[in-house]
């Protein structure tokens, strides 16, 4: 029997160029579409934080690993920024770089240990990695300013340019979330990212064909946290006040609902599920706590309904109008993510986006 080759069409690179372009062009001139109204700017700037945060939590889950301390590291680069400004009058064009550079070197020394465990003993580690982290800041009153936190945290200014304005701290905002976005989608459409994923994938397997293992998840952990703490830089100068509370495990479990909700298999998943859930979040905040358990809600219905998360859908209805079989992404469950074995076995190709079967 012959085996027929089925070509694969790709998008025209330049049609994808043209698209992007336009899309930034969008990005650019929102403030302007929207007459600079302020509290459309508040929650696209939210959205933008967010955004930064759950896309470098996914860099981190490219591995097969959910970090709790993710929110930890953000607290990190807040503080390390706010007390530059507070104690040594340094703004934040030199306090994120000093919070980047701190986070970045506390995550590499506590991921040695950390990325040793596996499953549910790294979410314990992690997890109380975050508590120290979070407790440090809350009982070390006279530096850190305990549980009231840090106050008069002062935006920026770059020559007449003062960010105090919300528009302005928009470009700033804008300019982060496309550099993360950026350096995440390059990373794992590279060679290492081809790593991380075959480390998702098998472990074990991996570092008998020379691999070494430890040395990329000690990698992908300092880079994600690194990126965490600029969020947190930008953060703390924005809202003008931080505590530690602002950085607690809640933190941490909202960036992974936005990338189990956005999508596990691509960069897209984590920027979708942050832009819709924030935009949720903003109409549910009259509900306050209730808002917690509607967010369980939609993270039960995304599991069982639209278990590739919203990026999965183009390819649901391109599925459905071509009637074609969906994608092997798709297929999976968040269940099928974190268990190993179960399922049907799927080429190695096929499996590279998602998670174990």
């Amino acid at each position: 029997m012959s085996s027929a080759v089925i070509p694969v069409r790709r998008r025209a690179p330049l049609l994808v160029a043209l698209l992007w372009i336009a899309f930034m062009a969008i990005l650019v001139a929102f403030p302007f579409m929207i007459s600079q109204e302020s509290y459309y700017l508040h929650v696209s700037i939210v959205i933008f934080f967010n955004i930064c945060l759950a896309t470098s939590m996914w860099l981190i889950w490219s591995l097969g690993f959910v970090s709790f301390a993710h929110a930890g590291f953000m607290g990190i680069g807040a503080y390390t920024s706010a007390l530059f400004l507070i104690r040594l009058g340094l703004p934040l064009w030199v306090g994120v770089w000093a919070g980047a550079l701190v986070g970045g070197a506390i995550a590499l020394v506590v991921s040695l240990p950390l990325m040793r465990t596996r499953a549910v003993y790294f979410f314990m580690a992690s997890w109380a990695v975050g508590e120290v982290i979070k407790r440090v800041f809350a009982y070390y009153r006279e530096f850190f300013g305990g549980w009231e936190g840090l106050f008069n945290i002062k935006p920026p200014v770059l020559g007449p340019i003062d960010f105090a304005n919300r528009t302005a701290y928009y470009y700033l905002a804008l300019v982060l979330v496309v550099m993360i976005v950026l350096l995440v989608y390059r990373i794992n459409k590279g060679r290492t990212g081809w790593i991380f994923w075959s480390l998702h994938e098998a472990e074990t397997l991996a570092s008998h064909v020379g691999i070494h293992a430890l040395k990329y998840k000690v990698a992908a952990f300092t880079i994600a946290s690194t990126m965490a703490a600029m969020t947190g830089a930008l953060f703390a100068h924005y809202h003008g006040y931080i505590n530690p509370k602002s950085f607690d495990i809640w933190t941490s479990e909202f960036a992974l609902v936005h990338i189990i909700v956005g999508g596990l298999s691509t960069v897209a998943g984590p920027v979708l599920g942050a832009s819709i859930l924030t935009l949720v979040d903003e109409l549910l905040r009259p509900t306050e706590f209730y808002r917690i358990i509607l967010f369980g809600v939609i993270l039960i219905v995304t599991v069982l309904f639209l278990p590739g998360g919203l990026e999965s859908i183009p390819r649901r209805i391109r599925a459905g109008l071509l009637r074609l079989p969906e994608d092997g992404a798709v297929r999976r469950s968040i269940l099928g993510a974190f268990s190993r074995g179960a399922g049907k076995k799927t080429n190695p190709r096929e499996s590279r986006g998602a998670g174990k079967e």
